[in-house]
C-alpha cells in the first residue's frame, strides 16, 4: 500500500505548526508500521524538488505560496500542480488537507480522505474576513466535502463543526485526533540534562508553564493576569516558551505587572528539549480562547510528561482535559477563574495525582495507536 499526504505545508521545512507536525508524526508512524508513505507540499526557497527526512519521501510542488498574501488564492495553482503530479504516478490512497480539489472530481481517481484543518475562520459570522473567506473557500471545500470517500476529523468538536458548517452526515467522518509521541518523550526526558536551579526556580515555587504562540487568541495575557494574582499569596513562576506578534505587548505587561523576575521566557527550544522544560514546570496552563485541532499538541504533551491542565472550557479541549480528573476547564477571559483552578490543585495537594491521570489519559493519544487506526481505514476504503 502507498499513501499520499498532500498538505500546504509540512514540518521541519516550513515550521512546527499544527497541521504540519500532525502530518509529519503521522508519516513517520506510517513508515514505521512499514506503509510507503510520500508528502507532497509546496516549495520553499530552502528545498528541492525531493527530499528525505526521518526515511519520508517530500515532494515540493511550486508555486513558493504560504508566506504571501491571499494564500487561498495562490493555493489554487499548488491544487492544479497536485492533480497533474498525482495522474502520473502510482499509489492507492490520498490523506489530504491540500491538493484535492480539483482531483477529486477527476475520474478513474484512488481513494480520497480529506482532513480539514482551520475551520476556525469559516465560524467568523460577520466583516470582511468573512466574505473572503466563503468567496475563496466556502464552495471548494463543500465540494471536496461531498466527493471526498471519507472525513477524517480531530475529536468530538471537530466532528460538530464538520457536520454543522458542511453538512456532511456523521457515518462519512472517522476520528484521527492528534498525537504525541509517547516513546520519544521519555526518551528525550531520559537524556535532559536540564536543572531548575540553573533557571533561579526554587523547590518552594510553584511553576506553571505555556508553550504556545503568543498570538491574541492563544490568551496568554489572561495567563500573565492570572500569575499576578497568585503572586499574592505564594511564590509562582512561568516558563513561557513562545514567540508571535504579541510578544511585546506582553513583555510591557510582564513589566507594568512587576513580575519581570516571575517569568521564565524562551522565544524557542528545540523539540527534543522542551519537554524538559515540561518537567521543571507543576501545572500546564492554556488559556487560548479557541482552537483547530482536538485537543492541541501542547496539551497532550504536557499530560505526556505527566503534567495537571489548566485550559479553557472550550469543546476542543474537552476530549482530553476531564474536568476534575487530570486538571480543570475554566471560563474564557478570566484571570481569577486561572488563578482560583491552580490554587485548588496546589492546595488540595492534586499536582501528583492529577499529573499521573494525565499520563494514562494520553496513551489513547500515542502515535502508534493513531497510525494504525488510520491504516485500518485506508484498507477498508481500498478494499470497497
Amino acid at each position: 500500500m502507498k499513501v499520499i499526504i498532500s498538505t500546504r505545508a509540512i514540518y521541519p521545512f516550513h515550521g512546527n505548526g499544527g497541521m504540519e507536525t500532525y502530518y509529519y508524526n503521522l508519516a513517520k508512524h506510517l513508515v514505521r508500521e512499514g506503509v510507503e508513505t510520500e508528502i507532497i507540499s509546496s516549495l520553499t526557497n530552502t528545498v528541492g524538488k525531493t527530499e528525505y527526512y526521518d526515511d519520508i519521501k517530500y515532494t515540493f510542488l511550486p508555486p513558493n505560496f504560504n508566506k504571501k498574501p491571499l494564500m487561498s488564492l495562490w493555493c489554487r495553482f499548488f491544487d492544479l500542480n497536485v492533480k497533474k503530479y498525482l495522474q502520473r504516478i502510482d499509489f492507492d490512497i490520498l490523506h489530504a488537507t491540500a491538493g484535492i480539489h480539483p482531483y477529486v472530481l477527476s475520474k478513474n481517481r484512488k481513494k480520497v480522505i480529506f482532513q480539514p484543518f482551520g475551520l476556525e475562520w469559516f465560524k467568523i459570522t460577520k466583516g470582511l474576513v468573512k466574505l473572503y473567506t466563503y468567496a475563496l473557500n466556502y464552495r471548494t471545500d463543500k465540494l471536496i466535502f461531498n466527493h471526498a470517500d471519507a472525513i477524517a476529523s480531530e475529536g468530538k468538536a471537530n466532528t460538530q463543526e464538520i457536520m454543522s458548517l458542511f453538512k456532511v452526515p456523521r457515518e462519512k467522518i472517522f476520528t484521527l485526533p492528534n498525537g504525541v509521541d509517547l516513546s520519544l518523550i521519555e526518551e528525550c526526558l531520559a537524556n535532559s540534562e536540564i536543572h531548575q536551579e540553573d533557571y533561579g526556580i526554587q523547590d518552594a515555587d510553584l511553576v506553571l508553564v505555556n508553550v504556545n504562540k503568543l498570538i491574541p487568541h492563544k490568551g496568554v495575557h489572561y495567563l500573565i493576569d492570572a500569575l499576578e494574582i497568585l503572586n499574592k499569596n505564594l511564590n509562582a513562576k512561568l516558563i513561557l516558551i513562545g514567540s508571535g506578534s504579541q510578544e511585546q505587548k506582553l513583555k510591557e505587561q510582564i513589566k507594568r505587572n512587576k513580575l519581570q523576575d516571575k517569568v521564565i521566557h524562551f522565544k524557542s527550544i528545540p523539540n527534543e528539549k522542551i519537554f524538559a522544560f515540561y518537567a521543571l514546570a507543576d501545572i500546564a496552563v492554556t488559556p487560548t480562547l479557541y482552537e483547530g485541532g482536538c485537543p492541541p499538541f501542547v496539551v497532550l504533551e504536557a499530560m505526556a510528561v505527566g503534567k495537571p491542565i489548566v485550559t479553557t472550557d472550550i469543546p476542543q479541549m474537552q476530549d482530553a482535559v476531564k474536568d476534575g480528573m487530570n486538571g480543570f476547564l475554566v471560563q474564557p477571559r478570566n484571570p481569577k477563574a486561572i488563578s482560583d483552578a491552580i490554587l485548588t490543585i496546589y492546595n488540595k495537594g492534586l499536582i501528583r495525582e492529577m499529573g499521573k491521570n494525565s499520563r494514562e489519559i494520553v496513551k489513547e493519544y500515542d502515535w502508534n495507536i493513531i497510525a494504525k487506526r488510520a491504516i485500518t481505514k485506508y484498507e477498508e476504503l481500498i478494499e470497497e
